[in-house]
């Protein structure tokens, strides 16, 4: 593999590609592995990556050989492909992207464009599963669903749509009744079922309309019923579409939220036949880096991938569900630019949690849509927070720990990185 071909794979793109001729042409090229594998497709706003590693980690109790690709990775490209809980390893990927090269030139010929880096890594990825001999595959769209690399996919054993909400408004513009087009893209017919969370009506329609057109049979997941939380893992009970009920379920991923995001899974999983027994063991097995991750305790240190209005509002019920007596928290927060900053802050200032707070802003690293310190301090001040920049997030992470509050690290999913290499 060249150092050009691998430095491109491994770079931050800025902007998407959103069309399927390059993907199309590129898995031509490596012989279409994906014809060869069966997959339950993935797309929404928020919760993706939950349900997700919650399919998976159902599909692994129950017997069945499962790889899993989602993205974005928070430290090593490894994560984005995995195989039973075990990610993938760096001769692998060596070995793969080689043969991804070739065909990625040829692409180029043809069509006078190399393939994005998520169309690399998508072909990357079908390779793998299918030298791997996975029996099913839980596929994550990228950004959308109709043109996301990911949709070269015949059709699949179900498709899942999770929260569909406002976000990456310069792709897939900022109306709920487009984007929810967009991510409906995924609902092909000959795929028997999609389940989807509970929508705003303007979203469930357009879901509806393409189930029809397609013959989906559509499952829209009713409430999870919330008992006790367990070292801020929820525990609930939940009855299916079919009526069928499922009691003491213990969530593996922490969060108020989580349960909203097993339960999809709970309904694809029967869906497709799993017993109750591995959909239980599954659900309570699962985990999810970044996603309320309880790094330690005394003070309580929490990092949220919260990146845009639902997931802020999500975490919000969180902090006021797990702390009922606040008395304020130290936030460490970082942004990409083309966020509403001051939206989502105004989130926490309206569920009460910027009242004895303060946020310490900091920058992502070597990510050119990062949103800068001083804006990130400057829209924090404009809702009435305490805010304060750092340079370097060890700095803010050491303060931090000194007051003795909680401490909520949130904002960015790119974050992750930054703080892993500073965390104790």
């Amino acid at each position: 593999m060249s150092t050009d071909f691998k430095n491109f794979a491994n770079s931050f793109q800025a902007v998407a590609r959103l069309q399927l001729e390059g993907i199309t042409c590129l898995m031509k090229h490596l012989g279409n592995p994906q014809n060869q594998l069966k997959f339950v497709h993935v797309a929404g706003t928020n919760g993706k990556g939950s349900v997700c590693n919650f399919l998976r980690s159902i599909f692994t109790t129950a017997g069945i050989r499962t790889g899993l690709y989602t993205s974005p990775n928070l430290i090593s490209v490894c994560e984005r492909i995995s195989v039973d809980g075990e990610l993938i390893g760096n001769d692998n990927i060596t070995r793969i992207l080689e043969k991804v090269e070739g065909a990625a030139e040829k692409v180029k010929i043809e069509t006078g464009a190399l393939p994005t880096q998520f169309e690399i890594w998508t072909a990357a990825a079908f390779c793998y599963f299918s030298e791997q001999k996975c029996e099913l595959v839980v596929l994550e769209t990228g950004l959308g669903g109709e043109r996301d690399a990911t949709n070269v996919i015949l059709p699949p054993l179900a498709s899942v749509i999770t929260t569909i909400d406002i976000d990456h408004v310069e792709y897939l513009g900022s109306r709920l009744e487009g984007i929810a087009e967009a991510k409906a893209g995924i609902i092909k017919k000959g795929c028997p079922i999609t389940v989807s969370a509970k929508q705003k009506p303007e979203a469930e329609a357009v879901l509806q309309k393409h189930c029809s057109e397609k013959q989906n049979r559509l499952i829209v997941a009713n409430e999870a019923v919330l008992k006790d939380a367990q070292d801020f893992c929820e525990v609930f009970d939940y009855t299916l579409n079919n009526g069928k009920h499922f009691g003491d379920i213990k969530c593996g991923i922490c969060g108020f939220y989580q349960p909203e995001n097993a339960v999809l899974a709970i309904e694809t999983a029967n869906a497709l036949g799993i017993a109750t027994e591995h959909i239980k063991n599954g659900i309570a097995k699962a985990t999810h880096r970044g996603r309320f991750e309880i790094i330690r305790q005394n003070p309580a240190v929490i990092y949220d991938g919260a990146h845009n209005p639902n997931g802020m509002t999500a975490l919000a019920k969180c902090l006021n569900r797990y702390f009922p007596k606040w008395d304020g928290a130290t936030f460490i927060m970082a942004f990409m630019g083309d966020k509403d900053i001051a939206g989502e802050l105004k989130i926490l200032k309206d569920s009460g949690l910027l009242k004895n707070s303060k946020i310490f802003a900091v920058q992502v690293k070597n990510n050119p849509r990062a949103a800068e310190t001083d804006r990130v301090c400057r829209d924090a001040r404009t809702v009435g927070a305490d805010a304060f920049g750092y340079a370097e997030i060890k700095d803010a992470y050491k303060d931090a720990l000194k007051i003795g509050k909680p401490v909520i690290i949130c904002g960015s999913l790119y974050l992750y990185k930054d703080f892993d290499e500073i965390r104790d």
